[in-house]
């Protein structure tokens, strides 16, 4: 951890931590493993109870394969209602598991940093902060849509800049997340609205006098005015990402013209280069 961390836990100092990890069956096979080995390679440096919310296996045979991938991982499971998508698996686990904090990941989190869940949860025990997560964007669903799709989404969505922490590797206490206006998520359109519409969850968050902070693998946390200078997600290689997902991934790989676009989409057009991040440690 960076000089400063020192005292992260004076306002939770025995914070029961749960990690969810969703699994949707019909995800990449590698997905799951790709997972495990990534929880094995990089200590999450607090204690924790881990999760695994199963979601949609039907098929006994695929469900046996993915829970092979698990063997020797300490965890406890859930089955998850096939219906709804992740954010609505997100809040179904909350109210079954007993924790005061969530992290919540989806089956394509693959974890990138050595005390990743410290960095998080220590952010998360201050009594300023309501949400922490591994990256955040400024999009909004208005930047890019067409003239009649726009009209539809004004009044639904924020203009750019909408700063909203992305709800993949994020966690929060679970009393506030149940607290929360979180209607049932079964189409994209949904799940747009609550991750970065007029009332995301970061915006809830924020509506409480609570911070939104994205927590980066050097161990800091980047109020929404920094989130950019993080370098966690879309700018150069996101060298300081500490969880990565498919969205950050379909960025690694992008030619560079689509990179570029996608860089524009999070941050803006002319946004400058960002501040200078320290490297992570390891």
């Amino acid at each position: 951890m960076q000089a400063g961390a020192a005292g992260w836990h004076d306002n939770i100092t025995a914070m029961e931590i749960c990690v969810v990890y969703l699994a949707w069956a019909g995800a990449e096979p590698a997905a799951v493993a790709r997972f495990v080995t990534s929880l094995a390679a990089h200590p999450a440096g607090t204690d924790h109870t881990l999760v695994v919310a199963w979601k949609g296996y039907e098929d006994p045979a695929e469900l046996g394969e993915a829970r092979q991938a698990l063997a020797g991982v300490a965890h406890e499971e859930l089955v998850i209602d096939a219906a709804g998508l992740d954010l609505s698996s997100y809040r179904a686990a909350a109210e079954r598991v007993s924790a005061q904090a969530i992290c919540f990941l989806n089956t394509e989190s693959v974890i990138l940093g050595d005390g990743w869940l410290d960095a998080l949860s220590g952010h998360l025990s201050s009594p300023r902060v309501g949400l922490v997560g591994a990256t955040g964007s400024y999009e909004s669903q208005l930047s890019n849509a067409r003239w009649p799709v726009r009209l539809l989404r004004t009044g639904r969505y924020p203009p750019f800049p909408n700063p909203h922490v992305r709800t993949n590797a994020f966690m929060l206490r679970r009393a506030t997340m149940l607290d929360l206006w979180w209607p049932a998520v079964s189409s994209k359109r949904a799940a747009w609205e609550l991750e970065s519409g007029n009332r995301s969850v970061t915006r809830q968050i924020e509506a409480r006098g609570l911070a939104a902070l994205v927590v980066g693998r050097d161990g800091q946390g980047y109020p929404s005015e920094r989130w950019r200078d993080s370098r966690t997600f879309r700018v150069d290689d996101q060298p300081n990402l500490l969880v990565a997902d498919r969205r950050t991934r379909d960025y690694a790989t992008a030619a560079p013209r689509v990179a570029q676009r996608l860089t524009r989409l999070a941050w803006g057009a002319g946004s400058g280069t960002p501040s200078p991040v320290p490297a992570p440690a390891g």
